[in-house]
């Protein structure tokens, strides 16, 4: 599907209509998808085909109408192969009340974003942030949404070593890798915001006889504490997707509390470092020649 075909399923809503898109991380400065004149053909090819990041449109039933290049790419499948699907079909289940949350926020209110990990063809996945923007109507119903979506997996890669630099080139590298640090703070926090909405456990799942669902809590005062859920389907999914939510949730805490560690760290050797520096003679380039 090319842009010129999203032109008219967004002209099915609105003729004139002026839908805001976020295409980065700050809400305060979108891009604005807008009609086009004879003298801009290709604003539309730019801005959606030509896009770095993700962007797809939903219908009113949340299905998905449209995905752009990159996201096919990302997503390693066809550009028809989700078509019409609905878009939980991209995320694993135990998200699909946080993905819900959003999409039911985003029928009373114009915006609203979710932080969640998108599954690709390969089985594979990678955690993203998603925009969604509700696709305005002169009634006031909900006629679908415009969606972007952002790769925050990179966060993993920001602090690479490079031991071949220069000392003054690692010098300048400094303030880079703590904003760095910073922005992989802030995601992570975004993150954990997200879970903290849901239900979260933190247990051990146990089956009696292959068929009865016990959860096992940690240590109470030196007692076993142990909860029955039973055989029922729905009860049965939602325990154990609650249980994997727990666990993403104490592994970003975890990554967290490093990331605050490795910042008190380097605050204590950067320190050290310039009262070393303080100790040497102001004419050291004249004692090394």
């Amino acid at each position: 599907m090319k842009a010129r075909e999203l032109i008219s399923i967004l002209e099915q809503y609105d003729d004139d209509m002026d839908v805001s898109v976020s295409f980065s991380e700050k809400e305060d400065t979108p891009i604005h998808i807008t009609s086009c004149d004879s003298l801009q053909t290709r604003c539309y090819q730019n801005l959606v085909e030509l896009s770095p990041e993700g962007l797809l449109v939903l219908n009113n039933k949340n299905q998905i109408t449209y995905m752009n290049p990159y996201l096919v790419k990302k997503l390693d499948t066809q550009d028809d192969a989700l078509f019409f699907k609905p878009i939980h079909d991209l995320i694993s289940i135990e998200d699909h009340c946080l993905l819900n949350k959003a999409l039911n926020n985003l029928k009373v209110q114009q915006v609203d974003f979710v932080s969640i990990p998108i599954n690709k063809e390969s089985g594979e996945n990678f955690w993203a942030r998603i925009s969604m923007t509700k696709i305005p109507s002169s009634d006031g119903s909900y006629r679908g949404a415009i969606l972007t979506i952002t790769d925050t997996s990179e966060r993993q890669k920001l602090l690479e070593k490079n031991t071949s630099d220069t000392l003054d080139h690692k010098v300048g590298r400094i303030p880079d890798h703590i904003n760095q640090l910073k922005q992989t703070k802030s995601l992570l926090l975004e993150e954990k915001a997200t879970l903290e909405s849901t239900d979260l456990i933190e247990a051990t799942p146990y089956w009696h006889q292959e068929k009865y669902l016990y959860l096992i809590f940690p240590k109470k005062e030196g007692k076993r504490v142990r909860e029955y859920i039973g055989t029922k389907k729905q009860k049965v999914d939602e325990a154990l997707n609650a249980i994997k939510r727990g666990k993403r949730y104490r592994k970003i805490c975890d990554e967290l509390a490093d990331i605050d560690q490795q910042l008190r760290t380097a605050t204590f050797k950067l320190d050290s470092f310039l009262w070393e520096l303080a100790k040497l003679p102001p004419n050291l380039h004249k004692t090394l020649n």
